[in-house]
């Protein structure tokens, strides 16, 4: 338990450090979502691991309305002050919530769920198992959940302190879960398994190996 407070408390501190810890762009990964988002005419979406909201913007911006989700008080903190500052309050919804917890919304909410290094957090493999099965459950059915982890390519794949399987505590102290492609097959039973792409991302402090995953609820839109 102690371990999992610092985690929280590490980022806290890191958010209230610094305004901008990704950077000010959108990840690459929020700039290819926004493309089949508006060409299967995405408007909501739920995003975990919103963080300082470089990805949430972005999307408010063209128009997608964002429920963001994050376990850091700190960073939503800054959130609301931006969606206030920046008149995003109609587009942004920002909430502290640990997603370990079920999700506080009914079933078929969203029509798609996006997180750019969420799964890379100090989760176990059944909390990742059973957060993307919540996931599910507020997706409307043929609704789609994007998301992008560090993968077993990653230069700091194996290195520093293990902390569990295919898991190791980083010299700035963040916990950090890497994922091979047959894992995340393994984790994402109960979806479509539409495709999953490895990229590099190179946003501050250090490039790392990504992949984008792209799942499916099974069923149309409007029907179960």
């Amino acid at each position: 338990m102690q371990e999992e407070i610092n985690q929280q408390e590490r980022w806290d501190s890191a958010y209230a450090s610094v305004e901008e810890f990704f950077g000010r762009e959108p990840s690459e990964l929020a700039i290819v979502a926004l493309s089949w988002m508006r060409e299967n005419q995405v408007q909501s979406i739920l995003e975990l691991g919103c963080g300082q909201g470089r990805d949430t913007w972005y999307f408010a911006e063209n128009g997608i309305m964002v429920t963001a989700l994050d376990y850091s008080r700190e960073s939503i903190d800054q959130m609301k002050r931006t969606a206030k500052r920046e008149c995003q309050e109609g587009w942004v919804t920002a909430l502290t919530h640990d997603a370990r917890e079920p999700l506080p919304f009914p079933d078929e909410t969203f029509d798609a769920v996006y997180s750019h290094m969420f799964f890379t957090m100090e989760l176990t493999e059944e909390e990742v198992r059973r957060i993307l099965a919540d996931c599910r459950r507020v997706l409307r059915p043929g609704g789609f959940h994007v998301f992008s982890v560090r993968n077993d390519h990653d230069p700091h794949y194996g290195q520093f302190e293990p902390k569990g399987e295919d898991t190791w505590k980083n010299p700035l102290g963040f916990v950090v879960r890497f994922f091979s492609e047959d894992k995340i097959k393994q984790l994402s039973e109960g979806y479509i398994f539409q495709w999953i792409r490895e990229f590099k991302d190179g946003a501050p402090p250090f490039d790392r190996m990504l992949y984008e995953v792209m799942l499916q609820k099974p069923g149309l839109p409007g029907h179960p």
